[in-house]
């Protein structure tokens, strides 16, 4: 991946998140923030990508990063947790790869049962399984640790 389709992807992704900040009606001065995590959550997943990890590790992880600084920055501006993270980390949804669960489907209504279109079926929407559970333990995890009243241990 060069430069400039990682530069414009990012900038794809931060429109995303602008457009996730203005339906939550975020105020203004905290756009800025949102975009930020979304830089660092996707820099964080394409690096992990880029380095051989699987799609399923690298969303948690891009996902994680945004969280632990949407608390941070929560806690110190004094609004919602989830108002912050939200935007932040919607680019991460495995949209293509649901996507592709779904073409193949079709494609088994339409020609028939074959073996191999329904193990491409399965893998495809396992993986997008894997990776949607991974982006809820990314969410999860801060506030697990931060917001929690009793001790862990």
């Amino acid at each position: 991946m060069n430069v400039l389709t990682l530069l414009m992807n990012v900038g794809l992704s931060c429109m995303i998140t602008l457009g996730w900040c203005l339906m939550l009606t975020l105020p203004k001065s905290y756009v800025g923030l949102c975009l930020m995590m979304t830089v660092l959550g996707y820099v964080t997943k394409m690096g992990l990508l880029a380095l051989g990890s699987h799609l399923a590790v690298a969303t948690f992880f891009g996902a994680m990063l945004p969280s632990f600084l949407g608390v941070y920055f929560a806690q110190r501006h004094g609004l919602p947790p989830k108002a912050l993270i939200v935007p932040s980390v919607i680019f991460l949804m495995p949209g293509i790869v649901a996507y592709k669960a779904m073409v193949t489907m079709v494609q088994i209504g339409y020609f028939g049962f074959g073996m191999e279109l329904f193990v491409m079926m399965m893998t495809y929407f396992f993986e997008a399984l894997f990776v949607i559970s991974a982006l809820v333990l990314g969410l999860s995890i801060p506030g697990i640790l931060f917001y929690r009243k009793k001790p862990i241990v």
